[in-house]
């Protein structure tokens, strides 16, 4: 192959030559400068530190779209963190102090408490693709129900990454043996419930309960909240007001049900121990999250909605209650922007968080997929949803949940008159709410 031989030219000739040129021409022409492409370096690098609940299964998820998120904005760094333990109060200390993470997932009831403190900041909206407040919350069915615990002032301050609210899980073969049909036979009211509870109600030769029809949670006062404060507002009170007709019938329906010999605190081991055991027929504290480990213990189960009052002036089952990616106030404000578009990139697959982890978010997307369809009784949780409430938005949410359950136990385990008791809790509820003003 030939070669093309290159003479190189030293800088005088060249100079030479560009002046025998310039004489030849009549001018030198002398290249106009031309401005300099400065390229576009993009976005400032961030990092949001998230912290999430240790749910091993809404874990794996977690990274796997913590990882695509990050793919897709490389100028953002996630440092993931799901703590294992101790994720309540690690939280709530952090956020007092002025410190915490950018982005975190945490349930409503601590969520009037971060709005007091100043310590969430408000959707940002067009960061995460909207124009406006209402075009985001028009995602989700029933938005003025299942979006409600997170606005302050019209204003939203969370992205819910778990929607849930309790229904009524009923043991078939109970109901059958005790010549009940779970669809035609269970209670849609709390009146009912007494006469269907005492049917499915066994007892040995020492008058000792050894199966309770339907029983309260009494131990987790926060269930104070999301149970008794719902029966409240079925009639048309305020759990906060204990002084009120509303108040006393809820209560005195609990107390009647230990006095009646029904259940009680002495029965109950925890949330969901009694109906797998299937010592409990109705166990009405548990979500659609409840589902693996029912099927896990081989119960043939029906799902109905928590019963109201006769009459009742508001169908509030139980309280709705949800996990809301909330951003930290404190983070500098492209930090903020950045997390939420991370919070929005992981709530935007919710059929998958449910296929995968039996967590609901209620987007109008996730409720026609094929997946919640396939999905027996999800259609009841997301029914009562659409009528019940958050419980209320207040600072120091679980000292007044504390405080309903120590009015409860001096009538039940002391034996105080209810009346009595009452008053003493709502003076303890109107010193807690007056330090928070």
């Amino acid at each position: 192959m030939s070669r093309v031989s290159v003479k190189r030219f030293t800088l005088p000739a060249i100079l030479v030559l560009i002046l025998l040129a310039a004489t030849v021409s009549g001018c030198v022409a002398i290249p106009e400068s031309q401005p300099t492409e400065v390229e576009d370096a993009g976005p400032e690098p961030v990092t949001v530190v998230y912290w999430g609940h240790n749910f091993t299964p809404r874990v794996e998820l977690d990274e796997k779209y913590i990882a695509e998120f990050m793919e897709l904005n490389p100028h953002i760094t996630v440092e993931y963190e799901a703590i294992p333990t101790d994720f309540d109060q690690k939280l709530r200390t952090a956020l007092a102090a002025g410190t915490g993470p950018d982005l975190f997932a945490q349930w409503n009831g601590d969520i009037g408490t971060f709005y007091a403190q100043g310590a969430i900041a408000p959707v940002a909206f067009e960061a995460i693709g909207y124009d406006s407040q209402q075009a985001f919350m028009d995602l989700y069915v029933a938005p003025e129900n299942t979006l409600q615990g997170a606005i302050f002032d019209g204003k939203l301050y969370g992205i819910p990454n778990e929607l849930s609210i309790y229904g009524c899980y009923v043991n078939n073969r109970l109901f059958e043996e005790a010549g009940l049909d779970p669809d035609t036979d269970f209670p849609a009211t709390w009146e009912e419930m007494l006469v269907v509870a005492e049917k499915l109600t066994k007892r040995d030769d020492e008058g000792r309960l050894v199966q309770r029809g339907f029983d309260f949670s009494w131990s987790n006062s926060v269930w104070m909240f999301l149970e008794y404060g719902a029966m409240v507002r079925q009639l048309g009170g305020s759990e906060l007001n204990l002084l009120t007709p509303e108040a006393e019938k809820a209560m005195q329906y609990w107390v009647d049900w230990e006095a009646n010999g029904l259940g009680g605190p002495a029965y109950f081991e925890g949330q969901m121990s009694g109906f797998i055991a299937e010592e409990l027929a109705i166990e009405c504290d548990m979500g659609s999250w409840a589902r693996p480990g029912v099927l896990e213990a081989g119960i043939d189960y029906t799902v109905k909605s928590v019963p109201i009052w006769e009459n009742a002036v508001n169908q509030n089952h139980f309280d709705i209650y949800a996990y809301f990616h909330m951003v930290n106030s404190r983070s500098e404000p492209a930090v903020q922007e950045a997390a939420w578009q991370l919070a929005e990139y992981l709530d935007s697959h919710p059929a998958d968080y449910l296929a995968h982890t039996g967590l609901l978010q209620a987007r109008v997307e996730v409720v026609e997929s094929e997946t919640f369809q396939n999905i027996p009784f999800l259609d009841v949780f997301l029914d009562q949803m659409t009528t019940s409430m958050y419980s209320p938005r207040i600072a120091r949410f679980t000292e007044v949940a504390d405080v309903l359950a120590r009015v409860r136990d001096r009538i039940i385990v002391e034996g105080m008159d209810l009346k009595e008791s009452m008053a003493i809790g709502q003076e303890e509820i109107d010193s807690i709410l007056s330090e928070t003003r």
